[in-house]
C-alpha cells in the first residue's frame, strides 16, 4: 500500500518513509542504502532514495555518502519503545 501527504507543500510517501525508519531504527551503526535496498526489495529504489533524503531533511536520519543511520532524536524514540513493528 502505498500512502502519500503533504507536508509543508512537499509529497510524503509515509509508508516508504515507515519502513526505512523501522529498518534503520536501532542499528547503532547504521546500513548502507545498498542494505536498506535489500532488506526492502519490494520498494521501489526511487521511493527509498525519496524517503531517505526526506527524513534526513526532517532531521530523523543522518546521512553521510553511502551511509545512513537514525539521528539522536530518532535513537530517543526508539529507547523509548514508540517505534513498534
Amino acid at each position: 500500500m502505498h500512502h502519500e501527504s503533504k507536508q509543508g507543500g512537499c509529497q510524503i510517501d509515509s509508508h516508504a518513509e515507515h519502513l526505512v525508519v523501522l529498518t534503520v531504527a536501532g542499528v547503532k551503526r547504521g546500513r548502507t542504502r545498498e542494505q536498506v535496498y535489500r532488506t526492502l526489495s519490494d520498494v521501489d529504489r526511487g521511493r527509498l532514495d525519496n524517503a531517505i533524503d526526506s527524513l534526513a531533511a526532517a532531521g530523523v536520519l543522518v546521512v553521510k555518502g553511502r551511509s545512513v543511520r537514525q539521528s539522536s532524536a530518532l535513537e530517543r524514540i526508539d529507547a523509548l519503545d514508540f517505534l513498534a513493528i
